[in-house]
């Protein structure tokens, strides 16, 4: 509470973008730390079952405390695109991220079963493959739970680099507008 008796809303809480520097870092000491990744997607709906209210949107989304961040250096921000605002770009969004999901679970399994080698380095956008991260600790494990953090790690990346882009080219949360778990929050929030 504050001195004047009224409760304030606090918004987005300012320092969290070190989680998602962080959780980059982390994974040049052991991609398995790109299983993190999971918690970042699951996190949002546990608060929403227990609040009703989109709290990791509002109050503690690490990316878009980072996309806030690197978007404040611009003080001119340009309109949204209507794409941006009358939902087609949210649903291609969510369709990509949907498949990328969908692959990720499919190679996974492929993998466990022996059916086709791992792809140990990061890949962007699903299509563009770069290069396998320098690791500190040597990963022991299964095949198939590198390739499972390589391709959430990419995923996270990949999203990311769309967030800051669109936080330089229009405003600061301008990922928010697209951004697929807020979208699905969305649809769970609204009656």
């Amino acid at each position: 509470m504050a001195l004047d008796g009224k409760r304030r809303n606090p918004g987005l809480v300012p320092t969290l973008y070190a989680i998602t520097l962080l959780y980059f870092a982390l994974g040049f000491v052991s991609i398995h730390f790109g299983m993190l990744a999971l918690a970042c997607m699951s996190i949002p709906f546990i608060l929403l079952s227990a609040s009703g209210k989109k709290l990791w949107c509002h109050h503690y989304c690490p990316r878009s405390s980072l996309t806030t961040r690197t978007g404040l250096k611009r003080k001119n921000w340009r309109p949204l695109p209507k794409s941006f605002t009358d939902g087609f770009l949210r649903k291609v969004m969510l369709w990509y991220f949907g498949m990328n999901l969908l692959f990720i679970t499919g190679s996974t399994i492929q993998i466990a079963m022996g059916r086709m080698p791992p792809m140990p380095y990061v890949r962007l956008f699903i299509a563009i493959p770069l290069w396998p991260l320098p690791q500190l600790v040597e990963s022991t494990g299964p095949d198939w739970l590198a390739h499972l953090s390589y391709r959430l790690y990419s995923m996270m990346l990949s999203s990311t680099i769309l967030g800051i882009a669109f936080s330089r080219i229009w405003r600061p949360r301008a990922w928010c507008a697209v951004c697929p778990v807020g979208t699905l929050l969305n649809k769970h929030t609204h009656p």
